[in-house]
């Protein structure tokens, strides 16, 4: 019964040692939001608009060039620089911290490349916003 242990527990060892193959994501997506929650504690989640979440509802993410750009088309277009940026088979993962200097926040999402949607989470002291919407490649 020993020897079963420990030769389970090596293979575990083994099999979580093992290097994971990531490709890097590549091309260009444009993503739209469609739905925006604001959670706070106690209050729970409330649909919220682009303008109260201060988030553009077009964003493109060139990951040719590892960044992000708002194109909000009632003020000037934001970029922000993606450093952590993952594809896993049709997911691409990435996740950062946000240009917004009045509300620090951080930022991560998943976009499968297989169904175009993308779920995404925006973290800041004070709540957290939940963004689900579509995206399309190639543009």
């Amino acid at each position: 019964m020993r020897s079963m242990i420990s030769k389970s527990g090596l293979g575990l060892i083994c099999l979580l040692a093992a290097p994971a193959t990531v490709s890097a994501a590549s091309g260009t997506y444009m993503c739209a939001f469609t739905d925006i929650y604001e959670c706070e504690p106690v209050k729970g989640c409330k649909r919220v608009s682009h303008d109260f979440a201060n988030l553009a509802p077009v964003l493109k993410f060139d990951f040719d060039k590892n960044v992000m750009h708002s194109d909000d088309f009632g003020s000037e277009p934001r970029e922000v620089e993606m450093k952590h940026i993952e594809q896993k088979g049709d997911i691409v993962l990435l996740h950062g911290v946000g240009a917004n200097q009045e509300s620090p926040r951080s930022y991560s999402a998943a976009i499968s490349t297989k169904t175009g949607k993308i779920h995404a989470g925006i973290s800041t002291a004070d709540a957290t916003l939940s963004l689900t919407g579509d995206c399309v490649d190639g543009l």
